[in-house]
């Protein structure tokens, strides 16, 4: 992969600033080494499946690794879970006597556990979406996909205003407000090739 395959947008530098200027000092660098594990992790699988990785992307919908190669519906829902096996691994090592670790560790858990969640351009949305496709076919797995995500996404958006007015927290609003932007482009998301 050259230099040329590597795309970072405006909107992904904007993000990361105001995540960082937001977020505590100690918070940013504690939540980096996770997720580069999760990434590598994904690298790593689809290597070992035989994939060529073509470029990154990293712009609003996150950091996205494209591929190229032939591969099954069971390769592409290995390589969607490696990311989070990856981050899950690293938390279960992380949590030692140093503070900074233990912090890095949670935030990993984290990360891993939301990403698990049924909805695109979350791991857990590519592979409940090609699994549903697999097991009921093309048009009803998109049913049922579209279906448990929307009530995934109702109960986010519910819980996301819960804290935002009683909590005076934004966190998950912000996620889910994040998950909804990208659900019109989902049967893209899955048939592309491409892993957030």
């Amino acid at each position: 992969m050259d230099k040329r395959h590597f795309f970072l947008s405006f909107t992904a530098v904007y993000l990361t600033a105001c995540l960082y200027y937001r977020a505590a000092l100690t918070l940013l660098p504690a939540a980096l080494l996770p997720i580069a594990v999760h990434e590598l992790s994904h690298i790593l699988a689809l290597r070992l499946l035989g994939q060529k990785i073509t470029g990154l992307t990293a712009d609003a919908r996150g950091l996205c690794i494209r591929y190229h190669g032939s591969c099954s519906d069971a390769g592409h829902v290995l390589a969607a879970l490696a990311g989070p096996l990856g981050g899950a691994l690293y938390a279960l090592v992380g949590f030692t006597d140093i503070a900074c670790l233990r912090q890095s560790a949670a935030l990993s858990i984290l990360l891993t556990a939301f990403n698990l969640l049924p909805l695109l351009p979350l791991d857990g949305g590519r592979v409940f979406s090609i699994l549903c496709a697999m097991t009921l076919g093309e048009e009803r797995g998109a049913r049922l996909y579209h279906g448990v995500s929307t009530v995934c996404l109702t109960l986010l958006l519910t819980g996301g205003v819960y804290l935002a007015i009683w909590k005076k927290s934004t966190a998950l609003l912000a996620a889910a407000i994040w998950l909804l932007l990208f659900q019109n482009e989902e049967e893209a998301l899955v048939k592309s090739r491409e892993i957030i």
